[in-house]
């Protein structure tokens, strides 16, 4: 039995809002907007005889495409800069709330957001991740250099120390 665009959608609206929290930086408005323009752009798209497995994957690609839309800085850039390398443990991830995830994506440059989303959070391979955002899996790999970045802001925010602003 088919089902329709608004049925396959509609079953992924919550983990696309939560995508969409975290590639806003928690901003709330920013994210509803993210994601009324994903779907938009998911639903001018949708090719007709989707298979309804790969329906998520191809919805997350969509939104991280209607993120990266509005971006100036492209992430050969980024990826020439420097991460700060801190040896965290990345099952901190799991220690910590969504507030403060989503405030601590906030302060990292939009293209590593990006893809620590898709591979670390929705657990992408770098292949699925480097075609759905248009670039190299070396520069993947270069991105995912800011995971440490998220974890040190996450746990700064969790001892109430202040966050940064900076997005480099």
């Amino acid at each position: 039995m088919s089902r329709t665009f608004e049925e396959l959608a509609g079953n992924e609206l919550d983990a696309l809002y939560q995508g969409a929290l975290f590639l806003s930086g928690g901003n709330a408005q920013g994210a509803e907007q993210l994601l009324v323009e994903a779907v938009t752009l998911a639903f001018k798209e949708h090719p007709t005889q989707a298979d309804p497995d790969s329906v998520q994957r191809w919805l997350e690609a969509r939104l991280v495409r209607a993120f990266l839309r509005h971006l100036r800085e492209g992430p050969t850039r980024l990826a020439e800069s420097t991460a700060q390398r801190l040896a965290l443990d990345p099952s901190t991830f799991e220690s910590l709330g969504s507030e403060e995830l989503f405030a601590a994506a906030g302060s990292l440059p939009a293209w590593p957001r990006a893809a620590l989303w898709l591979v670390m959070l929705r657990r992408w391979s770098y292949a699925e991740a480097s075609d759905a955002l248009g670039i190299d899996i070396e520069l993947i790999e270069a991105l995912l250099k800011y995971r440490d970045v998220l974890l040190q802001e996450m746990m700064s925010s969790s001892r109430g120390g202040q966050m940064s602003t900076g997005t480099d």
